[in-house]
């Protein structure tokens, strides 16, 4: 369940093959050491899976930082999911950053309710991208 301490050695290695979320709509808020809360902000998902994702942000984050992420989509309604972020490079406009969802990172950490809605919108995007694949 844990996340091995080696695993930063290649920050692309993924545990899982990640799957495209065009229509997933996310917000993003960082808390702050100046304030208790921040705003919610838009961003675009590039890619998806149960143990992370990549953003397309208009900010950059720095590598270590918590978010707290928000899912809206087709049957998703997903609040204040933790993340870390392990990689933020500008894109374009804006900024990618890749992040990993942080209920699986230690066993205290781990949430069964967010391992089960991660899963399932990693299965409706799974169903989506090779049903497409296969037309």
């Amino acid at each position: 369940m844990g996340a091995k301490k080696d695993q930063g050695v290649n920050p692309n290695r993924r545990m899982k093959e990640r799957l495209p979320i065009p229509d997933l709509s996310i917000r993003v808020r960082q808390r702050s050491i100046f304030s208790l809360a921040s705003d919610w902000r838009a961003a675009a998902g590039v890619d998806f899976n149960r143990y992370g994702l990549a953003l397309q942000c208009n900010m950059p984050y720095k590598k270590g930082n918590r978010l707290y992420l928000s899912f809206r989509g087709p049957y998703i309604s997903l609040d204040n999911v933790a993340a870390q972020v392990v990689s933020c490079e500008r894109s374009g406009e804006g900024f990618r950053v890749g992040a990993v969802f942080l209920y699986w990172q230690e066993e205290e950490q781990y949430d069964v309710s967010f391992d089960n809605s991660l899963s399932r919108i990693e299965r409706i995007y799974h169903d989506q991208y090779y049903s497409k694949a296969s037309a």
